[in-house]
């Protein structure tokens, strides 16, 4: 005679996720701290980059417009000059641009919180100081605006008018618009940055 035997098992509760102790868990300043280095991590990578794309553009522009003037090469090549150069141009200035955005935030939102908690109004003082003592400053930051200009807008604002007499083909007239288009796209996000990093007067 056999017995069968039930076997019963048992269904544990899962378990619930365990909190860390309060000395274990880092504090509204320890985050902001840790979000403010990251950040700053960032805008280092950031500079890094923009300045190999200020390399890039110099380079694209000595090396096309040496090798259309020292060896007579097809004078039609210049009008590669504007798009790349164009291209490059902006995306220099989405660096910058997200190097600001990056500023502002640590100044607007991460700062004021520090400051409650810290009760200390010169910490991550920086970026406040630039707003308030650097950019307001006559001529502040004058030289980078103008540099800028000089070396992505204005090398292909010259080499489009030196392309008007080029303009024989369907093809050479659409490089010069896109061309244009990307020097006026330069052009006016310059503007609009000098006008809010500049002080003029």
């Amino acid at each position: 005679m056999s017995v069968s035997r039930i076997v019963t098992t048992r269904r544990h509760p899962a378990r619930r996720p365990r909190r860390a102790p309060r000395d274990r868990v880092p504090g509204a300043v320890d985050v902001a701290l840790a979000e403010f280095a990251a950040l700053r991590g960032e805008i280092d990578n950031l500079a890094s980059a923009h300045r190999a794309t200020m390399g890039l553009n110099i380079t694209v522009v000595v090396a096309l417009a040496g090798f259309v003037l020292t060896n007579h090469a097809d004078p039609h090549l210049i009008l590669a000059l504007p798009p790349a150069s164009g291209a490059i141009g902006l995306v220099y200035q989405w660096y910058v641009l997200h190097a600001k955005k990056i500023g502002d935030y640590i100044n607007e939102h991460l700062r004021p919180m520090l400051v409650e908690h810290t009760g200390d109004d010169r910490v991550l003082g920086w970026e406040h100081q630039l707003r308030t003592t650097v950019y307001p400053t006559v001529g502040s930051n004058l030289s980078g605006r103008l540099s800028y200009l000089l070396l992505f807008p204005a090398v292909p604002v010259v080499s489009l008018a030196a392309a008007v007499p080029l303009l024989d083909s369907g093809w050479y007239v659409a490089a010069w618009v896109v061309g244009a288009a990307l020097s006026a796209t330069q052009i006016t996000i310059w503007a609009r940055q000098a006008r809010s990093w500049v002080c003029w007067t």
